[in-house]
């Protein structure tokens, strides 16, 4: 008989919450945008939001932030890497995919020690949503899982309840006051898992010379929303600012866009991709077919955000459902 958390008993769950570690959650902001945001005493998440503007990944991996300091008496150091617990309420399968997208790529066998610090401090609940018609998660055929502590199905009756976690089951244990058992009728298509295995199938090379790819770019302004956007963009660069007193530096990670014409720049101005429609080859593969230590692995999780804050319209669906035979 699955548990279940009444809607009569939501805000006593997210008081129980914030007693565990700092509570964000999606949330409609007076500019009508939604984020993620601290979820504050008295305020109620917006759990029907179909997308955030921007993914939980800021969370684990900050737009800037320093990773080294300088002084000339201690030379190198590395930034403190202390975090207080977090929670994310309301994180979506396709977000969940994300992160497990992350976690591959910087808790390999050499863990990058800030995203590795921030994910050992963060909890996960995930959240069951109805897609959009700029979703393409119930196309995706990522093998990716949407790993969380726990997983709230919504339904006419309140929250049903499922652990994934030993700190998901600590929850349950915390909830048990607020927690109902009731005959309940568990929807099919639950959403609490992301995808589908993939099986490998031979694909040619995307040739850049192709003429969709040449119309599509032609249109690409080349601002980089949809990667800044995208749950699983990981690119960044590492800049160094030395301080104005001349003894101190700061060696500093922040994002960067494979779109951005500086992005494959080197010393002496030559890129490796100079032309858009490269810039944009080197995208779709990314978020279709991966690469790295994910090849194979598509980085697409279906959730929309880079068609909804593409000024120009651009739509990647129609040309991976031709390159990749039913692809999202």
């Amino acid at each position: 008989m699955p548990y279940i958390i009444p809607h009569t008993n939501f805000e006593q769950m997210l008081i129980l919450l914030r007693g565990c570690g700092l509570l964000y959650a999606p949330v409609t902001d007076s500019d009508g945008i939604i984020r993620f945001a601290l979820l504050k005493p008295g305020m109620l998440p917006d759990l029907n939001a179909v997308r955030t503007l921007l993914p939980p990944k800021k969370y684990l991996l900050h737009p800037q932030e320093a990773i080294l300091t300088y002084t000339h008496e201690h030379g190198y150091q590395k930034t403190d890497t202390e975090v207080q617990p977090l929670i994310l309420l309301g994180v979506h399968p396709c977000d969940l995919a994300g992160i497990s997208y992350l976690d591959q790529l910087y808790l390999n066998d050499s863990p990058d020690p800030l995203y590795a610090a921030r994910r050992a401090a963060l909890t996960l609940i995930g959240s069951s949503c109805i897609p959009d018609d700029l979703c393409s998660c119930q196309q995706n055929l990522s093998p990716l899982q949407s790993s969380c502590d726990l997983f709230l199905q919504q339904t006419d009756d309140g929250f049903i309840v499922n652990s994934f976690s030993l700190r998901g089951e600590e929850l349950v244990e915390l909830f048990q006051e607020i927690l109902e058992q009731r005959e309940l009728t568990v929807p099919a298509d639950n959403r609490r898992f992301f995808g589908h295995p993939l099986r490998p199938v031979p694909r040619s090379e995307p040739d850049a010379s192709l003429p969709e790819w040449r119309e599509l770019s032609r249109h690409c302004l080349g601002c980089g929303s949809c990667s800044i956007c995208c749950p699983t963009c990981s690119c960044f660069d590492v800049l160094e600012f030395g301080g104005l007193d001349r003894n101190s530096a700061e060696r500093v990670r922040r994002w960067d866009n494979c779109l951005l014409n500086s992005h494959a720049r080197i010393a002496g101005g030559v890129s490796f991709q100079k032309e858009m429609a490269d810039r944009f080859r080197y995208r779709y593969r990314h978020k279709y077919r991966g690469f790295g230590q994910l090849q194979g692995i598509p980085g697409c999780v279906g959730c929309g955000r880079c068609r909804a804050t593409c000024p120009a319209g651009l739509d990647l669906r129609p040309l991976a459902l031709q390159l990749e035979g039913g692809a999202s």
